[in-house]
């Protein structure tokens, strides 16, 4: 039999994390099985927490303290402690699904997968604004992203150019270690919107030639708080996706020739949305606004990045972003 250690990286979250792992006690664990969680620096009671807990949960509670901040970083730390032959990620602010862990136990035992992305589902703390159509054709659409909320629809099937995210993702340690893990040099910093770790990943378990699949029947439930839900979050969210495509791009280009290309690609893009933008607020056609502006902000992220040369030199830090 196969075993799970479960990883949450946390910072700060102690009121979450109390509810995201008391759903976890409830779950059916195999001998063998654990908890790693990554305390990042947290100064808000999170550790008096898990020493509490630690002695009654159901298996191991193992607590990693990793004082480089960065989700990154922290996730890296939890793994490096980890036993087990499966790592099951989910975030401090998420619910599990009851039968998570016996459902992550089944697929991962009886079957050649080495990663699994499984449905994000959204547990939200205020009223959805008139403008978030969160539905696409199947499933979630994009506007999802912005609020780490994930649906492909109600079937298996590969996972190809598509992402995971680390609310709800599942691979063998073997496979992880393998690919080098998350890289550190993508994934949220404190004061920044940076992603692309989970993405990177998915691409080089791929590209190495394993197996990954989209399966709607793993299911967790996220919190969206009500801070995110404003047309300002998202805004900002989209222009740090095109600030880490940029610097994903630069990583697949080792000689940079398709660079500019993209770069007026981009610069073309955004001056389209946001004609497309005024034209709808015009008519009154909100949701079609917000969605325009947030491909405006993706294109400005990615021109701003990769003009300035952050995407050969690493993604920008905060104080460069508020200075552009």
């Amino acid at each position: 039999m196969m075993t799970v250690s479960v990883v949450i990286a946390t910072f700060n979250r102690a009121r979450e994390l109390a509810c995201c792992l008391d759903q976890l006690r409830r779950q059916t664990f195999q001998p063998g099985d654990e908890v790693v969680v990554a305390d990042n620096g947290s100064t808000d009671g999170t550790g008096a927490l898990l020493a509490r807990l630690a002695p009654k949960f159901p298996v191991p509670l193992r607590v990693v303290r990793e004082a480089r901040p960065g989700k990154s970083h922290a996730v890296a730390a939890a793994v490096s402690g980890c036993t087990a032959d499966i790592l099951a990620f989910t975030d401090d602010d998420v619910v599990v699904d009851d039968r998570w862990v016996a459902r992550v136990h089944d697929i991962m035992e009886r079957e050649p997968i080495d990663l699994i992305g499984g449905r994000v589902l959204p547990r939200f703390a205020a009223r959805i604004p008139a403008w978030l159509v969160l539905k696409g054709e199947r499933g979630f659409g994009r506007l999802a992203s912005p609020l780490a909320l994930l649906d492909y629809g109600e079937t298996r099937e590969a996972l190809g150019p598509r992402t995971a995210i680390g609310a709800n993702l599942i691979v063998r340690r073997a496979v992880f270690a393998a690919v080098g893990g998350y890289s550190p040099a993508l994934g949220k910093l404190r004061g920044t919107l940076l992603s692309g770790e989970d993405h990177l990943l998915c691409e080089r378990v791929q590209a190495a030639g394993y197996r990954a699949v989209y399966d709607p029947s793993v299911v967790v439930k996220h919190l969206v708080p009500a801070d995110r839900l404003s047309v300002g979050y998202f805004l900002r969210w989209f222009f740090w996706s095109g600030v880490t495509h940029a610097a994903l791009d630069a990583g697949r280009e080792k000689g940079g020739t398709g660079r500019p290309r993209l770069r007026r690609y981009h610069v073309g893009e955004a001056a389209r949305a946001a004609v497309t933008a005024a034209l709808s607020a015009a008519g009154g056609g909100w949701s079609h606004a917000v969605a325009a502006l947030t491909r405006l902000a993706f294109s400005a992220g990615y021109v701003w990045s990769s003009g300035r040369g952050h995407a050969d030199s690493g993604p920008p830090t905060r104080r460069q972003a508020e200075a552009a």
